[in-house]
Formats: structure tokens, sequence, C-alpha cells
């Protein structure tokens, strides 16, 4: 079984995934496949290539923050650094789940706007409020302004919503978002004969 995990930004994606592991399901977070794919030396050779020195830290590694300000003002600088990356965090989620004995949840924040819910067998929504999604990134430190950029890079909440096989609220505690991961593992979970 592999899950195809996804939502809005602030919604609770990666909490969901921790309920999911402590039930038993492997993680993968694609989040992380991109931290890894962005360090790379092709990578950033070809970062260098397009924006120049401006966008390695002082450790001579991406400086992510820079790039996030960047792609997420200029859709076309978007598409250029998701044209570097998506190919190889691709090959790198199928590698992580190729183990058909196991039970994956691969967290995937563009699985609707990149079309891949067909390489999962079900796809669930981790769901909240706008205001509580706020509220959540604003304790991060976001500025209302970055927020609302990074919501505007994705389809709106309710698409996602919609295209879902399964649904989870997260408005409420943290028990209650557990109780509703262990709703979908035992839904999930094959009958027993």
């Amino acid at each position: 079984m592999v899950i195809g995990l996804t939502g809005g930004i602030g919604c609770g994606k990666s909490a969901a995934a921790a309920f999911f592991a402590q039930a038993g399901y492997r993680v993968v977070d694609t989040d992380q496949l991109a931290r890894q794919v962005l360090s790379s030396p092709a990578c950033i050779e070809k970062l260098l290539g397009r924006w120049g020195r401006d966008c390695l830290g002082s450790d001579g590694l991406p400086a992510r923050s820079w790039i996030a300000a960047k792609v997420f003002a200029d859709e076309a600088e978007r598409l250029f650094l998701e044209s570097v990356t998506h190919p190889e965090i691709a090959r790198l989620r199928k590698e992580a789940t190729q183990d058909v004995t196991a039970n994956y949840v691969v967290e995937i924040p563009l699985l609707f706007e990149k079309k891949l819910a067909s390489e999962f067998d079900v796809t669930v929504c981790v769901a909240s409020t706008d205001s509580v999604r706020l509220a959540r990134w604003l304790a991060k430190g976001f500025s209302v302004e970055d927020i609302q950029r990074r919501i505007n890079s994705q389809l709106p909440l309710m698409e996602k919503f919609k295209l879902s096989g399964v649904v989870i609220w997260n408005d409420g505690s943290l028990e209650f978002l557990r109780e509703q991961v262990l709703a979908v593992v035992r839904n999930l979970a094959p009958a027993k004969s």
C-alpha cells in the first residue's frame, strides 16, 4: 500500500505523516528529497547557471530562503526550479517505495498539481480552515505576504479536497488528528480471511 498524502500549507501533513509512521507506515517526505536534490552538485550547477552566486549561502549550498523568495514571486522561476528538481525527486521517491512488503505514506504537497494521483493506491488530503492554517504559518515566523504567495502556488485546498480519496480534517487537537489517521489505517487494512 502506497498512500499519497497531500494538503494545503499549514494543514498538518507532517503531523499526520508522523501518526502514519506510528501505525507502521514508512514515511517518504518529498520535501526532504527536494532538499537532498537541491544540494546535489548537478542541481547547484544549474542554479548557478540561471541565478548566479546570489542563490548560494556562505556554506556554498543553495540558500533555500533566497530561492523560496525568488520562485514564489515569479512563476517562470518556479517552473525552472521544478524542471531541475522534480525528475530526480520522482526517481528517489519511486526508489524509496520499492519494497512491496511494506506500507508507505508519501508526503507530497504538489500531488494533484503534478498529476501524480495515479501513482498511489489512495490519496489522503489533510485540510484545515484558512484561519488555522494562517495562524500556524505566522507562528513559524512567515509574513502574511509570504504565506499568500505559497498558497497561490498550489491548487486551492477545496480542489485537493474534492480530488482526494480520503480527507482528514485538522482544526482540532493532535489527539484528534491521530484518531483520524488511525481510522484511515483501519479502513485501508486488508480484510482478514
